[in-house]
């Protein structure tokens, strides 16, 4: 019994080792791995800003730009010829908005509206990176006739409406805030260490 015993501890201590060994290469390759693919890190500040301040609507214009031309990756054949991608840029597109049920009537649900969406301006479409995005810049309200319809006393009621929905008039790619770690990389890696 003695034996197997030993056997099987001698076997676990094995095990762990390897467990350890595996963990402690893991950690030192996560390391070496970018943090995150999706982001534009990597880059110069000054490139970015130059790329989300330009006025950029062909991958000529971006060439342009950067001074440098466009190189397909190795071993790229196309199949057959396609067109260049044109940018969705920054500006306000007429979008399909839900009237807000409560603009016309908070203190009651038992009722029907018509129509029960609009359409409006509204900004959209993608700046050149990720750290600027397309907000209004100048908006207004728009007065909208909704019909509210209920049902009381055993008939329906009809009623009219106004209602004011916030309609973009201008868009522009802004910058967004950066966001500042309350505690320094080095506290994170320590931390997650000791657990």
């Amino acid at each position: 019994m003695d034996l197997l015993q030993k056997t099987t501890e001698s076997n676990m201590k094995s095990q762990l080792l390897v467990f350890l060994s595996l963990f402690c290469f893991w950690t030192a390759i996560s390391e070496q791995m970018p943090k995150s693919i999706d982001t534009e890190e990597g880059l110069p500040e000054d490139v970015l800003r130059m790329i989300a301040q330009a006025d950029i609507r062909s991958i000529n214009d971006l060439e342009d730009l950067l001074g440098i031309e466009a190189k397909d990756p190795p071993g790229f054949k196309p199949m057959y010829k396609i067109g260049y991608s044109k940018p969705a840029g920054c500006k306000t597109r007429i979008v399909s908005v839900e009237v807000p049920r409560y603009k016309v009537d908070p203190t009651s649900v038992g009722f029907l509206l018509w129509p029960s969406c609009v359409e409006i301006q509204r900004c959209s479409g993608c700046c050149n990176t990720k750290t600027y995005k397309c907000i209004p810049i100048h908006a207004s309200y728009k007065p909208f006739q909704i019909a509210k319809v209920t049902y009381r006393y055993g008939r329906n009621e009809l009623t009219i409406h106004t209602v004011s929905i916030r309609e973009h008039l201008s868009c522009n790619c802004t910058e967004l805030a950066r966001h500042q770690p309350r505690f320094p990389p080095k506290y994170y890696r320590q931390s997650a260490d000791n657990n």
